[in-house]
């Protein structure tokens, strides 16, 4: 039996010996051979189903509505031609059998890194969610035999017209089971039906199959309906296997607490692990076409160069500058080559570590990136408590090195940042309202200046150049080496999120104000609002939940720590509470999956005098405005350390702003068109709307278009003085800003 209703099988012709009507791109590239036969139109779907196991042409053909029987002829007379497919004749001599060869089993982890790509960077769409196809996969590929009553059951799925959104749809499908084995049957088999299940929303029923969605939830909000035996309708979701598989396969591959995703396999240099980049610059080592530059052992990147677009990509995927050169570095030294090949050029120079401002301004048109990505390395003194770390570092690797000793230091909430910009811009983090900002951390910097001459600041060495370090931003130099000042921390900690509905934000966030107005500097929370991400740490049915989510850590120990969290926790009704011991690193690293490089960010911020009762309804009322369910609003609690600091040690100004909101519009980059314009408008209005209670500027929140908002960064005073001391350092204006 099969959907279609016909159990006649349909003979193939033969396959003639001159097939070979797969189009060639006429390139030896082996990415483009092989493209030539798998990315014609429905070879894929048509793969999948044989590696699955489909059998015959029917079974093949089940899998795939909407591809006509002429087609898949062809297209298997083509897998066949090119050995992927073998084809066997039927014992009764009507029709075939296709099997998969070795180099066609060869090809299922592409079809599942496919999979996952897709799982990754597209959402799925109501024109995607085929409710027929859903139970072909579930009886074709996830039937749970070993669950299956020992006797014949029968399962009606009754797909609503009005749900679907697909005239093809059949109305209706009945699923077989019996002896272990399931079958999918276009029209009724006859043997009565001991289940019904009306599905009344497609996308629900496909995001169930995804292990997107718990099958409760799909059951209390009406978009299945199951009649039958209690014990029977109990058991029907157990007997697919594909839920819980995909859930399961999409958690292990998020990225690991405190590290990047592992790059391709030709990603990574022979042993260059010690100078491996952010995971969105992990690039191939490429024969360049580029001028010699006296003194320089990294490598210089030009348009010329097959890797360019690779090599200047940001984790901001909606930045596109196009440098002239981007010179990897590999040592201070070839940081000084740059600068003056650069020099004698007349050539602008941006600077780049972890490559993970929003704005981009490590990125430049037509001038010269000192790339110092490469330089990776971390050194920690455990009895001096401090560490020493080169510029290309990232945030988890920095905290991997230190939390080995139980120590760690202010730098940020996601530890795929670079610890450049973080640091030179400030450095906010989960432990600065007890340790201070990062900045308050920093006791000594290395760094190249416009005339190529490598200088070491200090308290004691350059003293106004080592102020200015401390949260002026870039353009005083390209800085080589960071060294920090370390605290016990961890290795584990009380930290963790809980989450309300956004419609109970108002009340939650006035007692939350109340509270943490007189918490302890061991107390640190970040709120966010937006829908909740399909993040590995939150429960499928909450996702794209509309969210008050605030995330709390407490530096302490035992029931200390129970007690410093225990006010907020008991706030309102909370729909989710996951404060728990965990590791320091897992909380740097929870969120790093939701704010993945590639994607298209723009951000507003502003600092907040107070969160008085109009900051809460607006901030409520605009986060629940944001048409990307990736936008969010994230506010950020100051104070203690922060505030105690002396004013005039950094050039970190506004201190005594208690909180700081970063308003983030986020999409896909296939979205540009649809959402682009409008997120950006959402983002700029709703900072506009606090204007009236806002006070300074975080500079490592502003974005691109956010140049002239420098002084209100700053102040005018300490504005002024950056200023000279830009003009002293770098008179001719070498080092740009992007």
């Amino acid at each position: 039996m099969n959907p279609g209703g016909s159990k006649t099988e349909l003979v193939v012709p033969p396959a003639r010996t001159d097939t070979g009507d797969v189009r060639s791109y006429g390139q030896f590239c082996p990415i483009a051979r092989g493209s030539g036969l798998i990315a014609e139109r429905w070879t894929p779907i048509i793969l999948r189903n044989v590696l699955l196991g489909c059998r015959t042409f029917n079974e093949i053909a089940a899998g795939a509505p909407g591809l006509s029987r002429a087609l898949l002829v062809r297209r298997l007379r083509e897998l066949e031609h090119a050995g992927v497919v073998a084809v066997r004749p039927k014992p009764d001599g009507r029709g075939s059998y296709y099997l998969p060869t070795p180099a066609g089993r060869e090809l299922w982890p592409v079809l599942q890194a496919l999979g996952d790509w897709a799982e990754r960077w597209m959402d799925v769409t109501a024109e995607d969610a085929d409710p027929d196809l859903v139970v072909w996969s579930w009886c074709q590929s996830s039937l749970r035999r070993e669950l299956l009553p020992e006797r014949r059951v029968v399962v009606r799925f009754e797909f609503s017209a009005d749900g679907s959104g697909s005239p093809g749809v059949p109305a209706r499908v009945w699923l077989l089971l019996e002896q272990g084995r399931g079958e999918v049957c276009g029209f009724d088999p006859g043997f009565g039906d001991d289940l019904v299940v009306t599905v009344t929303d497609p996308l629900a029923f496909a995001g169930w199959h995804l292990g997107l969605l718990e099958w409760s939830t799909a059951l209390k909000s009406g978009a299945i309906r199951v009649q039958g035996p209690r014990d029977l309708c109990r058991a029907l979701p157990t007997w697919n296997s594909y839920p819980q598989t995909r859930a399961r396969h999409r958690a292990e591959h998020r990225r690991a607490p405190g590290g990047p995703q592992p790059p391709p396999p030709e990603a990574v240099r022979p042993g260059s692990d010690a100078h491996r980049d952010a995971p969105w610059r992990t690039v191939p080592h490429t024969r360049t076409h580029s001028p010699a530059v006296p003194g320089f052992s990294g490598r210089l990147v030009t348009p010329r160069d097959a890797d360019y677009d690779d090599v200047r990509a940001m984790w901001n995927g909606a930045v596109d500058r196009r440098p002239r050169y981007l010179a990897r570095c590999l040592s201070p030294s070839d940081a000084a080559a740059a600068v003056r090949f650069a020099g004698e050029r007349g050539l602008a120079v941006t600077v780049r570590g972890g490559g993970h401002g929003v704005a981009g301004n490590a990125l430049c048109d037509d001038g010269l990136v000192v790339d110092l990505g490469p330089m990776k390395s971390v050194s920690v003194d455990p009895a001096r408590r401090t560490a020493t770390a080169g510029p290309g570092t990232l945030w988890g690797e920095l905290d991997a090195a230190t939390q080995a000793f139980g120590l760690a230091v202010t730098g940020g909430v996601v530890s795929h940042t670079g610890l450049s910009g973080l640091t030179l811009g400030g450095g906010l983090g989960w432990l600065m309202r007890r340790h201070g900002l990062t900045v308050d951390n920093l006791t000594r910097a290395e760094l190249i200046t416009a005339d190529g001459r490598l200088l070491t600041a200090d308290e004691h060495e350059e003293p106004e150049l080592f102020w200015g370090l401390r949260g002026g931003g870039s353009g005083l130099g390209a800085v080589t080496s960071f060294t920090y000042r370390l605290h016990p921390v961890g290795p584990e900690v009380l930290a963790g999120p809980v989450l309300w509905p956004l419609e109970d934000a108002p009340a939650v966030l006035r007692r939350y104000r109340d509270h943490v107005a007189s918490a302890p500097p061991e107390v640190a929370t970040v709120v966010t609002l937006r829908r909740a991400p399909a993040a590995p740490f939150l429960p499928v049915e909450l996702h794209r939940r509309p969210v008050c989510m605030i995330t709390m850590l407490a530096l302490a120990e035992g029931d200390a720590a129970e007690r410093l969290l225990a006010p907020l926790r008991s706030i309102g009704r909370p729909l989710l509470d996951l404060v728990r011991r965990r590791p320091y690193a897992g909380l740097q690293s929870m969120t790093d999956a939701v704010v993945p490089a590639g994607w298209h960010y723009y951000w507003k911020s502003t600092g907040l005098r107070e969160l008085s009762d109009p900051v809460i309804d607006t901030m409520t009322d605009h986060a629940a405005r944001a048409r990307s369910s990736r936008s969010y609003a994230i506010l950020f609690h100051l104070g203690g350390a922060v505030a105690e600091a002396d004013p005039a040690a950094t050039a970190f100004a506004h201190r005594a702003v208690p909180h700081h909101l970063n308003v983030n519009a986020v999409w896909l980059p296939r979205q540009q068109e649809s959402l682009g314009a409008p997120e950006r408008a959402w983002a700029r209005d709703f900072v506009a709307a606090l204007a009236p209670y806002g006070e300074g500027v975080y500079v490592n929140f502003l974005d691109r278009d956010d140049r002239s908002r420098l002084p209100e960064a700053y102040g005018d005073r300490t504005h002024a003085r950056l200023a000279e001391l830009r003009r002293r350092l770098d008179p001719d204006g070498v080092f740009g800003t992007g």
